[in-house]
């Protein structure tokens, strides 16, 4: 455990030196629905809330977004934007400059969990978290406790440890549904493109009956594509063992690039 020297050493330092410079907001006007989405998909316990200049207007907690789905929907939907849910008139802010000892009192004296970074116009800078402070305080480095785990997940574990792969029994295209943001986007037809040069391979949902268009089928929690003609035309068995995925314009495509064989990337299940 730390001692009282050591902490006092570690809150030495200024709010610039720990804050998280990387945050996700929420503009005045937005819909709680659509903060709801947000905060589910980066299981965020609060989120920052700023007006069109990304000026602060407060912080809403998981709390306050759910107190308000549970409500009855309002006949003025006016009423559902975000900055409603915002209980304090003003925000709690903090400069880059003030010493970490008075960040932690002043987190510790309003029982926040979160301070907004701000520059002399409110501007969001940043952010300070009680999970910042301890990490500092402990001397834990972002994402080093993450990392010392290998984390498991009973849906893939036994299945595909890589991006995506060409199986090479029946040249089906096989990508982790993982690597596709837009669960909602279409994506029961494809057509499929190569780069011979860099090897990478275009993968773009359509609409309707495409003339080049392939039917795909979601299985295991993989999207696949049944493109054996397309492997075979380009002689793609055996190029390449795993492809990287980028997601593209809201899930309407993806480009699969080989990954170097220095990338450490384990067997595939059903590759072979």
């Amino acid at each position: 455990m730390p001692s009282l020297d050591t902490i006092s050493e570690k809150l030495s330092g200024s709010v610039r030196d720990v804050m998280t410079v990387k945050v996700h907001t929420a503009t005045v006007g937005t819909h709680v629905k659509i903060v709801a989405e947000l905060m589910a998909r980066h299981n965020l316990r609060r989120i920052i809330i700023v007006d069109d200049k990304k000026r602060v207007m407060g912080v809403v907690s998981q709390r306050d977004v759910v107190r308000s789905m549970m409500k009855p929907e309002e006949p003025d939907e006016l009423a559902r934007e975000i900055q409603h849910l915002i209980t304090r008139e003003r925000p709690v802010t903090i400069s880059p400059e003030v010493p970490l000892a008075k960040a932690a009192l002043v987190l510790a004296t309003n029982k926040i969990g979160c301070l907004p970074v701000v520059g002399l116009r409110q501007e969001l800078r940043g952010v300070l978290s009680t999970s910042d402070l301890i990490q500092h305080l402990a001397d834990v480095q972002e994402g080093q406790v993450e990392n010392a785990f290998r984390m498991y997940s009973p849906l893939n574990e036994a299945k595909v440890r890589i991006p995506a792969y060409i199986r090479k029994v029946n040249g089906d295209l096989v990508i982790p549904m993982n690597n596709i943001k837009n669960r909602k986007a279409r994506l029961d037809r494809v057509v499929l493109g190569y780069d011979p040069p860099s090897g990478r391979i275009l993968v773009k949902f359509v609409r309707g009956a495409a003339e080049d268009a392939i039917a795909t089928k979601i299985a295991d929690n993989n999207l696949v594509i049944p493109a054996h003609g397309f492997v075979r035309h380009f002689d793609l068995i055996g190029k390449s063992a795993a492809f990287d995925v980028a997601d593209h314009n809201e899930s309407k495509f993806l480009v699969l690039s080989p990954r170097q064989s220095g990338d450490n990337a384990p067997p595939a299940a059903g590759s072979t």
